[in-house]
């Protein structure tokens, strides 16, 4: 069974092609914006590198956020399209989720807001301790005993001196492996609602 998983949600995508529970092949490529434009080529880019067929694909998994709003829509998009074209099932995974597979010990999975705060969630040995939420810095800094997961754990950890976790997967390879275990709907998770300029 092949398992192709993406992640959007923050400032990269990450793309990875499962055989079973064996990651054959991953990338990634970090930005700010334009993960909609990049994410379809570097899918197609994948499976040409790899003399992969797409339509050899059995199953998608996708990270649902939080995360940022336009990249949790473009992943959910890309996923479901494929999802009909190829007539295989979509599966989702939360991202904070992601970021705690495989840790162990009572870990903060964090990723910026962008608002000067975090959405993170309490983890023990990958396993929830609570429900996500947004947390401040001061917030973040008040836990005790606590590792950081996360793109933006080092940073956070320069400033309140705890500990990194040591997880060393890339989004997209966490998402295929943990969707494999227990997935939820691709259905978009919003902690909050989007910026609207008028």
């Amino acid at each position: 069974m092949h398992t192709l998983s993406f992640d959007t949600t923050a400032n990269s995508v990450s793309i990875a092609l499962l055989r079973d529970d064996v990651v054959l092949t991953k990338i990634q490529k970090d930005m700010v914006r334009g993960q909609g434009e990049a994410l379809i080529p570097m899918i197609q880019d994948l499976c040409v590198r790899e003399n992969f067929p797409i339509a050899n694909i059995n199953r998608i998994a996708v990270s649902i956020g939080p995360g940022s709003f336009t990249g949790v829509r473009v992943g959910l998009a890309a996923a479901r399209g494929m999802g009909l074209a190829l007539n295989i099932p979509v599966y989702g995974v939360t991202t904070l989720q992601a970021l705690a597979y495989k840790t162990t010990g009572l870990v903060l999975a964090v990723l910026d807001t962008k608002r000067g705060d975090y959405y993170t969630q309490l983890f023990r040995d990958g396993t929830p301790m609570e429900q996500p939420s947004v947390r401040s810095l001061t917030d973040i800094c008040a836990l005790t005993d606590i590792s950081l997961a996360g793109p933006d754990a080092v940073a956070i950890s320069a400033q309140t001196k705890q500990p990194i976790a040591d997880n060393h997967l890339l989004m997209a390879e966490a998402v295929g492996l943990f969707s494999l275990v227990q997935a939820c709907p691709p259905e978009p998770l919003y902690l909050r609602e989007a910026d609207v300029h008028c």
